[in-house]
């Protein structure tokens, strides 16, 4: 079995084109800046390499979720642009999602910081 590097290379133009039109939306770029930052704070706590690679792997998540989150609403739009609560009902739940994600990095990084000031 040979690597298709042109279904490849078209595959990560669609995503970088993803990525750019999720840099349209306001929460998306909160999150990438909170990724930029991430390696900084990381650094200066200085977790170890495991959990650092968890904390960003993480935080990836919850950009990849908001992704998502927006596509649904996107897609939701184009369905009916009147109130409708099953409608609303979708973007909340693609919403609360992205929330549950960012509840888990808070976990992770309370994790983290308790077993390396805490506990020890």
């Amino acid at each position: 079995m040979m690597l298709n590097f042109r279904h490849l290379y078209g595959a990560l133009i669609y995503s970088l084109s993803g990525i750019k039109r999720g840099c349209r939306e306001q929460a998306f770029r909160h999150e990438a800046l909170v990724f930029l930052i991430m390696p900084f704070a990381l650094w200066l706590i200085r977790p170890g390499a495991a959990w650092s690679a968890a904390l960003l792997a993480a935080w990836l998540l919850v950009m990849a979720l908001e992704l998502l989150n927006s596509a649904i609403e996107e897609t939701l739009d184009l369905i009916t642009k009147d109130s409708n609560i099953h409608v609303k009902y979708g973007k909340d739940m693609a919403s609360a999602a992205v929330f549950l994600a960012i509840c888990a990095n808070g976990l992770l990084w309370a994790f983290m910081l308790w077993g390396r000031y805490i506990a020890h």
